[in-house]
């Protein structure tokens, strides 16, 4: 196959979904005869801020001199953003070769009932662990797709595990209450090996504590057991002290904004440090080496400002309401008071979006709410999402709803009354919220509330 064809087979995968258990990922990686046993590895699973923590700790190490790997979903724009060795994106011959050779493997297993067909990401993630052994990468930072105990990257036994922000999302397949969303992450602690968790609601503690427990593995929970102080988010950047046993006290600035990316920031730091901390342990990296690897990290589609002038444009990919509340608090620190502001939006349709719009609408003065062409889910309705902005509105008037008065981005801000549209697809939203905001003077058009909707829009803002 070439790379199209390579494309279309994994799309043609797709239609198998998610499927719980690790035996069809086992047996494609038997077939390989087990890649991922030839590096180390850092597996990070959480709701929100996975990915960032990932390319935080990646480029940190990179910049310690390793040989990394970076195996992150979904992608933006191209498939081989997916898998990185050292920052660059796999060549698209080579997953296409990597997959043509999994392929009568896969066959072979979607004939064997016992078994049944591996999934687009199984495939996937076989064919990265492959290019990492053939590329000698030391350590591979390793995202979780869905959920941890059962998603296919589960078939590593890491040298730390990392498990981010636990909010509520994908109720459908990981629980319906916070407890059993955090027992499904923590299903990526392994018997002995240390394990970093980000800042957390006391529920969560609860189970990862247990679960650590179990395992005997060792838990550092940040905000509780490292502290970090947030010293200024601006639209450029954040910047974070922090008192770390194995750093000692060092103050890092990273390019990803907003409170959270602060958290995620004290994340990656505690588990860069309990990696080199380990004993034996080839990682050896200083303050310098934290402070440059964090300042050059990059994650696009987070809070990520394309343009400046003559108003700033912000692509994010908040895309549940624990992100949707982080979004909010990230557009009122970074542009207090400058409004008209204008959201561009879309969702997965299995979102809460009553919930993310109650955070977001109040920001802004415009909504234009559209659908991505490409979900996992499929899209939610652009009407049903215009609409859940105009009840956000109106709940959040002066004199209504349950708070005592107008809080951070309230609409008590004197101007004219919000306004909802609806516009497909995705490009004509995104021109219909430039031309509102150049017409209004506007501070800032935000396009929000899909991954899948970023990848279009940073397709759309190139060409």
């Amino acid at each position: 196959m070439n790379y199209e064809g390579t494309m279309d087979y994994l799309a043609a995968l797709a239609r198998f979904g998610v499927k719980p258990g690790l035996e069809r990922t086992g047996a494609l990686l038997d077939v390989a005869d087990q890649p991922q046993r030839r590096m180390r590895h850092v597996h990070i699973a959480g709701t929100n801020g996975k990915g960032s923590v990932a390319v935080m700790i990646e480029a940190v190490l990179r910049a310690a001199g390793c040989r990394t790997g970076l195996y992150t979903s979904p992608h933006l724009q191209r498939y081989t953003e997916r898998i990185r060795v050292c920052g660059q994106e796999i060549p698209q011959g080579e997953l296409a070769a990597l997959v043509t050779s999994l392929a009568p493997a896969v066959s072979r297993l979607a004939d064997d009932p016992s078994i049944g067909a591996p999934t687009e990401f199984e495939v996937a993630t076989a064919a990265c662990f492959q290019w990492f052994a053939t590329q000698e990468v030391e350590i591979a930072v390793v995202e979780v797709g869905l959920g941890g105990r059962y998603d296919s990257t589960n078939v590593i036994t890491p040298e730390v595990s990392v498990i981010t922000h636990i909010a509520m999302d994908h109720m459908d397949r990981l629980g319906n209450t916070l407890t059993e969303i955090a027992s499904d992450k923590a299903g990526i602690i392994k018997p002995g090996v240390p394990v970093v968790a980000g800042p957390q609601q006391p529920e969560a503690v609860s189970v990862l504590e247990a679960a650590a427990q179990r395992a005997g593995a060792p838990l550092t929970v940040v905000g509780r057991d490292v502290g970090f102080d947030v010293v200024s988010i601006d639209i450029k950047g954040t910047t974070v002290d922090m008192d770390l046993p194995w750093f000692g006290p060092v103050r890092v600035t990273t390019g990803l904004v907003g409170e959270h990316q602060a958290a995620n920031c004290a994340t990656a730091a505690a588990a860069l440090g309990v990696l080199a901390g380990i004993s034996p342990s080839s990682v050896v990296m200083s303050a310098d080496d934290l402070r440059r690897g964090l300042a050059e990290a990059a994650n696009p589609g987070r809070f990520e400002v394309v343009a400046s002038d003559p108003f700033a444009v912000i692509l994010d990919g908040a895309h549940n309401p624990d992100g949707a509340r982080a979004l909010a608090a990230t557009v009122e620190r970074v542009l207090p008071g400058l409004r008209p502001r204008v959201l561009v939006v879309a969702c997965s349709r299995d979102k809460r979006i009553d919930e993310m719009m109650q955070s977001l609408a109040p920001c802004f003065d415009v909504v234009v709410a559209t659908a991505a062409e490409h979900t996992r889910s499929g899209a939610a309705d652009p009407e049903g999402l215009a609409a859940a902005a105009r009840a956000a509105w109106e709940a959040d008037a002066p004199g209504r709803g349950a708070g005592a008065g107008p809080g951070p981005g309230r609409r008590a801000v004197v101007g004219p009354s919000p306004e909802a549209y609806v516009r497909t697809p995705a490009h004509d939203a995104v021109r219909l919220g430039l031309e509102i905001a150049r017409q209004r003077h506007a501070a800032a058009v935000v396009v929000a509330g899909s991954l899948y909707l970023i990848g279009e829009v940073r397709d759309i803002w190139r060409s």
